[in-house]
């Protein structure tokens, strides 16, 4: 979806390191990583707790790797802090 050149590649990697380092039960990072994708397909809007719990449990289902979950997360937050996200085109996520 996104361009990334090596030093924005280099980023997110180090990103989901200190992330992974963190040791984050899994249901906790695909909890988190629900939340990050519902905030953006909601137009940066708050949801709701079952919206969530609903989108968690079909990352669970899913079984990606927890260094991918990791990555995604810090994806996510990298490209929010760096508003990427300001055009109308609303994200699609490969686990959704």
């Amino acid at each position: 979806m996104f361009n990334y050149n090596n030093d924005t590649k280099q980023d997110i990697s180090v990103a989901a390191y200190f992330l992974a380092e963190k040791e984050i039960t899994f249901d906790n990072l695909c909890w988190m990583l629900a939340e990050r994708q519902l905030y953006l397909q909601n137009n940066f809007q708050k949801v709701d707790q079952n919206s969530i719990k609903q989108r968690a449990a079909k990352i669970y289902q899913t079984s990606p790797p927890y260094d991918v979950i990791c990555w995604l997360i810090s994806e996510i937050d990298f490209l929010l802090k760096t508003d990427v996200f300001k055009s109308n085109q609303k994200p699609h996520f490969i686990i959704d």
